[in-house]
C-alpha cells in the first residue's frame, strides 16, 4: 500500500473494463449485434478492452470486427457497472458513434429502429444504454 492507502501499481490487478457503443447512421438506425438468429439474443457491438488499446480504439475495433462497419466516436453515453451477469465487466464505457465506412455483416448484425430494442430479446444492460442515449444529454453513470 502506498502512503495514500492505494495498492501499488506493481501488485494491484486491473479491473475488467468493457466498452460499448451505440451507432445511429444517418436515418437514426441503430446498430446491434447478433448470435445469428436474427430475433435473439441482440446486444450493442463492444466487448472488453484490450491491454494496450486506448477505450477508443477497442471500441471502434470491436464494432467492426462485430458488424463489419467502420464507426467514429462522436461522444460518451456513460459508464456503467454490472456484475450480474457471468459475462459482464466490472466496469462498461458507453460511446456513441456514427459509421464512416466498411460493410454490414448481415449474418452478424443489423440496423432497426431505436424504438424496436423493446421489442427485441435485447439484455436490460443493452437497453438502458439505449435509453440514458435518447434520454440524456449528459453522460450517465453508475
Amino acid at each position: 500500500m502506498s502512503q495514500y492507502g492505494y495498492s501499488d501499481t506493481a501488485t494491484a490487478s486491473r479491473a475488467s473494463v468493457g466498452v460499448g457503443v451505440l451507432v445511429l447512421d444517418d436515418a437514426g438506425l441503430l446498430l446491434l449485434r447478433h448470435d445469428g438468429q436474427r430475433d435473439r439474443c441482440h446486444r450493442l457491438p463492444g466487448g472488453p478492452q484490450p491491454t494496450g488499446d486506448t477505450l477508443s480504439e477497442s471500441a471502434v475495433r470491436a464494432v467492426e470486427e462485430q458488424t463489419g462497419v467502420r464507426v467514429e466516436i462522436t461522444g460518451l453515453i456513460g459508464v456503467y457497472s454490472d456484475d450480474s451477469q457471468p459475462w459482464s465487466t466490472e466496469l462498461a464505457v458507453c460511446f456513441r458513434g456514427r459509421p464512416v465506412g466498411g460493410r454490414l455483416r448481415t449474418d452478424r448484425a443489423r440496423w432497426v429502429e431505436p424504438e424496436r430494442p423493446a421489442e427485441l430479446a435485447l439484455p436490460a444492460g443493452s437497453r438502458a444504454v439505449v435509453e440514458h442515449c435518447v434520454d440524456e444529454s449528459e453522460p450517465y453513470f453508475t
